[in-house]
């Protein structure tokens, strides 16, 4: 069976699209093996740590021991018993006689410590990179599904290409043809 051209363009755009959707989570779940953690790349929601991080940074995680942490240090976690994430600085470190490691953290912008207190089990990893305006994207809902929306409607947008049919203007010796350039550019193969 032999398909026709606006088959073989409809199979090449979607085997595209699944392509792309496949590159993207598999770079996602790649990062997340890189780097040890299973937040990678989190977005910057809030001005609690101005000036050194702005709401709409993109910041790159790495996951690490909770004994390699130190004061200063800029980390991702969830605080006791919510599911929101949270980025702030380290201000202090105790251990528990149990080998326990505990967090006191505190947003650059904000006043005081943060009230929780944040054991290793909450820590996501430690901030490595900031990608300025890029957390954006992240931070509304609705980005993806544009963007998805975006790049179906470029590749499935109906091409608008003309195709000449002309016949031959004139033959010549040994029945040999000649063709007009737009005769020859408009000759598709896909025709039948």
């Amino acid at each position: 069976m032999k398909l026709k051209y606006k088959h073989w363009k409809l199979l090449k755009d979607a085997l595209t699209i699944v392509t792309l959707i496949l590159a993207v989570v598999s770079a996602y779940f790649g990062l997340r093996l890189m780097l040890s953690t299973d937040m990678p790349l989190v977005a910057v929601a809030s001005g609690s740590m101005k000036p050194t991080l702005q709401v709409g940074d993109l910041i790159v995680v790495q996951g690490v021991p909770a004994s390699k942490i130190k004061v200063g240090d800029i980390i991702v976690f969830n605080p006791p018993n919510e599911k929101i994430l949270i980025i702030h600085r380290v201000t202090a470190i105790e251990t528990l006689a149990n080998g326990t490691i505990t967090f006191k953290t505190k947003g650059d912008a904000n006043p005081t410590e943060d009230l929780w207190t944040i054991t290793q089990q909450n820590i996501h990893g430690k901030a490595l990179y900031r990608i300025p305006y890029v957390g954006y994207m992240a931070l509304s809902p609705a980005t993806p599904i544009v963007i998805i929306i975006t790049i179906i409607i470029i590749l499935l947008w109906p091409e608008k290409t003309k195709r000449f049919h002309h016949k031959p203007t004139h033959a010549i010796d040994n029945n040999k043809q000649h063709f007009t350039y737009r005769q020859i550019r408009s000759f598709s193969l896909f025709e039948q």
